[in-house]
């Protein structure tokens, strides 16, 4: 029902509807000319006048002073709430109304993106099978509260696309990186106050800003990966603030360890008796450069025998917790790689990334990294 001391138009433009103000229907209109915003007015087209011996199905039809009777079928979800329900109204197929070209190419890369993450790049995600109902149901579900998480799945399903077709690759790594850089701000803005409400947005977003920074990477050598272990020492600090919650929460599956883990491969096996014999004890005279590579030593030690116990994917698992678990004194060696012992260490690691580059799509660039030390 209009307002009463108004006449009833459908013809305002776009900005006008979304904002809820009356429309002049000047071309710009004034509003939008006050705003310095584009009017969609401009792209406005008349509609052809029409016979009345050819009677057309239309989305709205009224007569041409805007008074006549309407029958409107504006396209809404399936649940509108009254809060949505006249920004739903906009998106209608109005007469004369259009939506910007930028924008609908927006729209449709993203629905682009979220479909192939819905049926299909979820899939890849690490972790049991029991968390895979949650990663592609339950998460997008989330995203709709939370943009930074939104932004962190159509980055991650960019990247498998990427990864997918290779000719369209630098297409994809381009909206993969615009939704990264997204992501990441809008995840350091809730850092700020985690709680039940969002620590499970919170928590998989950061988890998927990790494998989206492998995947994605700028280059693929020593440095950039060095940089990537800043960001995984940051994930720590949502680890710790965010798992007693996501325990009891339903995400709960997707950091529950394996109960039945496999044999671990030769290869793990052999890495782990090296580092066994490498992880001695220091002497009395060691200088404190010995101390902290025997002690990132026996952490990947120990790293490695942990994920072989808890989980299917060790080697990737171990490849995450190290660079937490390490000093920062260390990983200021691990730049400068000085010590031939250090290199030898480093290279350890980065064969761990080998194995996990077999497991996981998004760590195939960083195999054989080990050659390059």
């Amino acid at each position: 029902m209009p307002r009463l001391g108004s006449k009833k138009s459908r013809n305002g433009c776009i900005q006008c509807k979304t904002r809820r103000v009356k429309c002049d229907e000047n071309r710009p209109c004034g509003a939008c000319t006050r705003y310095h915003v584009e009017c969609s007015l401009l792209s406005y087209t008349a509609p052809l006048r029409q016979s009345t011996s050819s009677p057309q199905i239309h989305a709205s039809t009224a007569s041409a002073n805007g008074s006549g009777n309407e029958a409107r079928t504006p396209i809404r979800g399936l649940s509108a709430s009254p809060s949505t329900a006249d920004q739903d109204a906009t998106y209608s197929h109005e007469k004369g109304a259009t939506i910007p070209a930028a924008l609908c190419e927006q729209w449709m890369r993203d629905l682009e993106l979220m479909h192939h993450f819905t049926a299909h790049a979820y899939q890849t995600m690490p972790g049991l099978d029991s968390a895979k109902q949650i990663w592609g149901y339950s998460v997008p579900q989330e995203a709709f509260k939370f943009p930074f998480l939104m932004h962190s799945i159509l980055a991650f399903s960019a990247n498998h696309l990427a990864h997918l077709s290779p000719t369209k690759a630098a297409h994809y790594r381009l909206l993969s990186g615009t939704h990264y850089t997204a992501a990441v701000t809008g995840l350091n803005g809730a850092l700020v106050d985690i709680g039940p409400s969002n620590c499970h947005a919170i928590f998989v977003a950061a988890s998927m800003t990790v494998v989206n920074a492998f995947a994605d990477a700028r280059a693929y050598d020593p440095e950039v990966l060095i940089e990537t272990f800043q960001l995984l020492r940051g994930m720590d600090y949502v680890l710790q603030k965010t798992t007693p919650m996501i325990e009891k929460g339903p995400f709960a599956a997707i950091i529950r360890q394996a109960t039945d883990a496999p044999k671990p491969s030769p290869l793990l096996s052999s890495l782990l008796v090296d580092l066994q014999a490498s992880a001695c004890s220091p002497a009395s005279d060691t200088t404190p450069e010995q101390v902290l590579r025997l002690q990132a030593t026996d952490v990947l030690r120990k790293s490695l025998q942990y994920a072989i116990e808890t989980s299917p994917y060790p080697a990737f698992r171990a490849s995450m917790i190290w660079p937490i678990s390490i000093e920062a004194d260390f990983i200021e060696m691990l730049k400068l790689r000085t010590d031939s012992e250090v290199v030898v260490l480093f290279k350890h690691y980065c064969q761990l990334l080998d194995v996990a580059a077999s497991e996981f799509w998004f760590m195939t660039n960083w195999k054989n990294l080990w050659r390059q030390l």
